[in-house]
């Protein structure tokens, strides 16, 4: 089976937050929520894909991945399920937790025409799926990375594990100059050995569910809330 991501922290800022107020008002109306999906590689979408059709199951998608028409693989979706064993997708829940996300502004799956998918929660910024592959991208959100307690903790645990040496360097913000060095450091202290080259170090950190998109760190592509991301999974492991 292909690696399931429900890291929060893989979605855009914007619908990590929305995300987040979500299950926190779900709480608040005693309804048990949690996330079972949140980014999709094309390997994860072709997957699901497959359900239904080359593969046993119901259908439960209609985007191909490798045609990168799923929200999901443009990190602006996500699932979620009731966390009750044997009820996850309990019809009167599910259409509750969709009035919840209506109202903080999300799209419900519930409320399409033809093919409903009520565990799925989407935010497109006004954008379509042709939009995103001609290259438009949603408005820049960074959250107050001054008062990101998630991420400020996340610093002081590297520090004590002696990943990072000085963390006035790395807060608000991390620097993206840094980024190959902090590499280094996080798979020789996880590992407990070294490991090189570059790509192998990346390597490494896939297969420990640190990194999802390798691509983006192997070409060096990768930007400030992608290391925010990094710090706070290591953080996690450590």
């Amino acid at each position: 089976m292909v690696e399931v991501c429900r890291d929060l922290n893989e979605l855009h800022p914007k619908v990590k937050v929305l995300a987040e107020k979500l299950l926190e008002e779900c709480k608040k109306q005693g309804l048990h929520i949690k996330i079972s999906e949140t980014y999709r590689s094309v390997e994860r979408q072709n997957y699901l894909y497959a359900q239904g059709r080359t593969r046993a199951g119901n259908v439960v998608t209609n985007a191909k991945g490798a045609n990168m028409s799923s929200y999901h693989q443009w990190r602006l979706a996500f699932d979620v399920f009731n966390n009750v064993k044997g009820d996850e997708y309990n019809s009167t829940i599910l259409n509750q937790v969709g009035a919840i996300g209506r109202k903080l502004g999300l799209e419900w799956g519930g409320d399409w025409r033809g093919f409903k998918d009520t565990p799925h929660f989407q935010y497109t910024f006004g954008l379509s799926i042709e939009d995103l592959k001609a290259g438009k991208r949603p408005p820049i959100y960074e959250p107050d990375l001054a008062t990101d307690k998630d991420y400020i903790n996340a610093v002081k645990k590297l520090v004590k594990n002696k990943i990072i040496s000085n963390e006035e360097a790395w807060i608000p913000s991390p620097r993206v100059k840094f980024a190959e060095s902090l590499i280094i450091k996080i798979v020789k202290v996880i590992s407990k050995k070294n490991i090189g080259p570059y790509k192998d170090q990346i390597d490494f950190l896939v297969e420990q569910g640190i990194i999802v998109e390798k691509d983006k760190w192997i070409n060096k592509s990768y930007n400030t809330t992608d290391l925010m991301c990094l710090i706070k999974k290591v953080s996690k492991v450590l």
